[in-house]
């Protein structure tokens, strides 16, 4: 099984501004986005992007009371075996033209690789009743 990933545009910081700029052959994909609050950026995580980082498969936690380590895929650590990130971030403009969306915030550092975009969709993306250990960051 393979599987091929190509970023779709890169995160850009300027002074207290996130932006994400999509590239120019993926313009028409944000038609409608402007009509959504909020959206979830998957970004690639390329400073962790090494043999030893897509190898570890546990990590210490820096969260009082937590376990003293736990798997990465209980953990939001950027070490993983496919360095994926997620954000949630509110959509304060979207510039089809320059095909650039100004986002709340961002995790990622200037320069960073985006590998999608998507809406988000109260109905299937908010779950009230979801729960975490007393330890996280809820």
């Amino acid at each position: 099984m393979e599987a091929i990933m190509r970023p779709i545009g890169a995160i850009r910081l300027e002074g207290q501004r996130a932006y994400v700029d999509v590239l120019p052959q993926y313009l028409p994909a944000l038609r409608g986005l402007e009509e959504y609050s909020h959206l979830h950026l998957l970004w690639w995580f390329d400073g962790c992007d090494t043999p030893d980082s897509r190898a570890t498969l546990q990590v210490n936690t820096p969260h009082p009371g937590s376990p003293e380590n736990l798997g990465v895929f209980a953990s939001r650590t950027p070490h993983r075996p496919n360095p994926i990130a997620l954000d949630a971030a509110a959509i304060l403009w979207v510039d089809h033209r320059r095909g650039r969306i100004c986002i709340s915030r961002t995790d990622a550092r200037d320069g960073t690789p985006v590998m999608d975009i998507k809406p988000y969709a109260r109905g299937a993306d908010c779950i009230p009743e979801a729960v975490g250990p007393p330890w996280s960051m809820q």
